[in-house]
């Protein structure tokens, strides 16, 4: 069987599955909370013979070929959750639930696997090995981990290997991106409380600033790459929120600071925490304040495999042309939960561009995105190569 074999019924298919698309975008649901969204997708897969089982909740499992589970080739995963935005965007189809949006494109990443299984259940009997297919809820890091609760619930059992793909506006439409190794980000959040002794804005100093610490803690901790690590870097440390509850003439006791640390290699996380606990401990002796450092993990370093990555770019040469691939501006400094998934078995992530030409098409998680339907046909075309080429094996 031949990719190209597929495009007549994708063709005709295209239509509807903008439809869907459009029907999940206006009913965008958070993550563990994607009810109506796993209902929508598990009726799909129920009318074209799929027997697909629950797993974290509102995800769902479905495979091929039941029979052949203990031995599935490629597994492919997409995201379904929304993200806490507004919906802002003058759209026929916005959001009807207020205060969440689809703004990274878990509305088309969802509508692209429900095209997979569309287009394979009608070569079921050509397809002589079996195709994992997961929904996966709850990557979004404010409610996230889907994935995680997926691979302690066994949806990667018997599976080989796994696939999973993005839209990236921040990249060329028609370009694909991938490459081996470290594709995104550690995940750390900063998290840190200065207790000094407030007082009027007048008599400094009868107080122990802890705006004054904090402010020399913000641009400290900008030290922490651009003096802690070599000419090669590989992190990130951002600070983005300043509380400090006072008034123009008033010092608080209390201010509270908020960021992230992206790194992309252990030892290098590991030096970059010690340097971050050692600027926090001296700025407490400099300024007499107390601080409440607290450093919480989050998502793993996403690690494509070497063969999974040749993989992605051998079908990405048959579907966008080789000159369209490469790994250009990788690994990005984005966390994502498909890192749970390749830490369980070999498999690969990998970027479609959706940067319009002339145009300054809004990111993922800006209140002016949406997701390119003509991206559609192109992520499925993607998976059914990965399919077919490693479902031959």
């Amino acid at each position: 069987m031949r990719l190209a074999d597929f495009d007549p019924d994708l063709a005709a298919l295209a239509p509807a599955l903008a439809d869907v698309r459009h029907d999940l975008h206006q009913h965008p649901e958070l993550g563990f909370e994607e009810v109506r969204t796993q209902a929508r997708v598990r009726t799909w897969l129920e009318e074209r013979g799929y027997t697909p089982r629950d797993s974290a909740g509102t995800g769902l499992v479905a495979d091929l070929h039941p029979s052949l589970a203990d031995d599935t080739p490629v597994a492919l995963r997409a995201d379904m959750d929304a993200l806490p935005i507004h919906e802002r965007t003058p759209l026929p189809y916005r959001s009807v639930n207020d205060g969440r949006a689809h703004k990274c494109g878990h509305d088309g990443h969802t509508t692209i696997l429900m095209g997979v299984a569309d287009l394979l259940a009608r070569r079921r009997e050509q397809l002589p090995f079996n195709v994992r297919l997961l929904f996966q809820p709850a990557e979004e890091g404010v409610r996230g981990g889907g994935a995680r609760v997926m691979v302690a619930q066994d949806a990667l059992q018997g599976v080989r290997e796994v696939y999973g793909l993005h839209s990236w506006p921040g990249y060329p439409k028609g370009e694909v991106r991938v490459r081996p190794g470290a594709m995104m980000a550690q995940v750390y959040t900063l998290r840190l409380t200065l207790t000094g002794k407030g007082g009027h804005g007048s008599q400094p100093q009868l107080t122990r600033d802890p705006v004054v610490a904090g402010a020399h803690l913000v641009t400290a901790l900008q030290t922490v790459v651009s003096r802690g690590l070599g000419y090669e870097g590989g992190a990130v440390v951002t600070v983005g929120r300043f509380i400090a509850d006072g008034s123009h003439n008033v010092i608080p006791d209390k201010v509270y600071l908020e960021g992230t640390l992206r790194t992309f290699d252990p030892a290098v996380t590991e030096r970059v925490l010690e340097r971050i606990r050692t600027i926090v401990a001296g700025a407490e002796a400099m300024f007499s304040v107390q601080a409440d450092l607290q450093l919480e993990p989050g998502y793993p370093v996403l690690m494509n495999d070497a063969g999974c990555a040749e993989a992605v770019r051998r079908a990405a040469a048959q579907v966008v042309g080789e000159a369209q691939v490469s790994g250009a501006g990788l690994p990005m400094a984005g966390g994502e939960d498909f890192a749970y998934f390749a830490q369980a078995v070999p498999g690969a992530y990998f970027f479609l561009g959706a940067k319009r030409p002339g145009e300054d098409t809004p990111v993922c998680h800006h209140p002016d995105f949406d997701f390119d339907d003509e991206l559609i046909p192109v992520g499925i075309r993607m998976f059914l190569a990965l399919v077919l080429d490693r479902g031959k094996r």
